[in-house]
């Protein structure tokens, strides 16, 4: 889907969302087509803090990294969701040295809040 974009020269930055581009392997390869073009990305991410971190560590591993869009306070447990809270200072996101994306879940906070559970009319879900 980006490649016919990059091709065009129609975009001057990608965004891609990695809960629609295919996951992490898949962003990973748009960044990289991206590259090949002199196109910045900048994932779009309106979504939970699992995307966050997710698409946090795809960006730190590619060159033309331009901006991490993310939300802090859409909903009042955003941190009770994950063992830790997202490590943002000054508008930054801090990644750890832990082992694989840095933060467990917790499942009993998931289980709280579902998300969408029914089909929407006029969304794109």
């Amino acid at each position: 889907m980006a490649r016919p974009i990059l091709e065009k020269y129609a975009a001057d930055i990608l965004m891609p969302d990695i809960t629609r581009c295919g996951g992490i392997s898949e962003m990973k390869k748009i960044a990289n087509l991206c590259e090949t073009y002199n196109v910045p990305i900048a994932p779009h991410n309106p979504n939970g803090p699992l995307s966050t971190i997710a698409s946090a560590h795809v960006m730190a591993a590619v060159p033309n990294f331009f901006r991490q869009e993310f939300l802090l306070t859409d909903v009042p447990w955003r941190d009770t969701v994950l063992d830790k809270p997202l490590p943002v200072r000054n508008g930054f996101f801090e990644l750890t040295n832990e082992p694989s994306l840095g933060f467990d879940l917790v499942e009993e906070e998931l289980e709280k809040h579902p998300g969408v559970t029914r089909r929407r009319t006029g969304f794109y879900v």
